[in-house]
């Protein structure tokens, strides 16, 4: 049992993907090169130093560092002057898709834009690509919106209490996600 301790703290600390035994109640523990979360993001260092985790209320400029660390960067920033929300956000834009929000000089969302890379998922592997079948089997408490009027959305979406939203390319069971965003966000086109 200590062995089995001792190697699990180890592929803990440098950020590699765990597998437990099924037996004692465990399962995978996946990493992507840049994990999305409802709180933030998880950035997997590509010269195999511990995953860093940028969340929400993170200075902007180490949140940057974060995510420049494994994905070079930023390819443009600036600042949306309006975005519905009374003030102006903040954005820092990297190769992959992902876009960085920022208030009041905080980390305060993400976006993972339609086209993104598809390697940039949730832990439980939802990312741009996955059909809504199976994003309902991941993420159980998931609500699907048809993005009509009387389901009051913008288009076709999803949402849920504890991972990331996103959007959907339809609403039939094997639409597919082409965007996902979590926290204060400003949606543009």
């Amino acid at each position: 049992m200590k062995v089995f301790a001792k190697i699990l703290a180890i592929a803990c600390a440098t950020a590699l993907p765990i597998a437990t035994s099924p037996a004692v109640g465990m399962s995978m523990v996946k990493t992507f090169p840049v994990t999305l979360e409802a709180n933030g993001l998880t950035i997997s260092s590509p010269r195999g130093q511990p995953a860093q985790s940028a969340r929400f209320g993170l200075v902007r400029a180490a949140a940057i560092k974060i995510v420049s660390g494994a994905l070079g960067a930023p390819t443009k920033t600036g600042v949306y002057p309006e975005c519905g929300q009374g003030h102006a956000i903040g954005y820092a834009k990297f190769r992959g898709g992902i876009e960085l929000s920022f208030v009041g000089g905080k980390f305060v969302g993400w976006t993972l834009d339609y086209g993104g890379n598809q390697n940039f998922r949730t832990g439980n592997g939802v990312g741009i690509g996955t059909t809504a079948a199976t994003l309902q089997k991941l993420l159980p408490d998931v609500f699907i919106d048809p993005g009509n009027e009387e389901g009051g959305g913008i288009g076709p979406g999803f949402t849920s209490d504890k991972w990331p939203s996103g959007w959907l390319d339809g609403a039939k069971q094997t639409s597919k996600v082409t965007s996902m965003y979590a926290g204060e966000t400003c949606i543009v086109e």
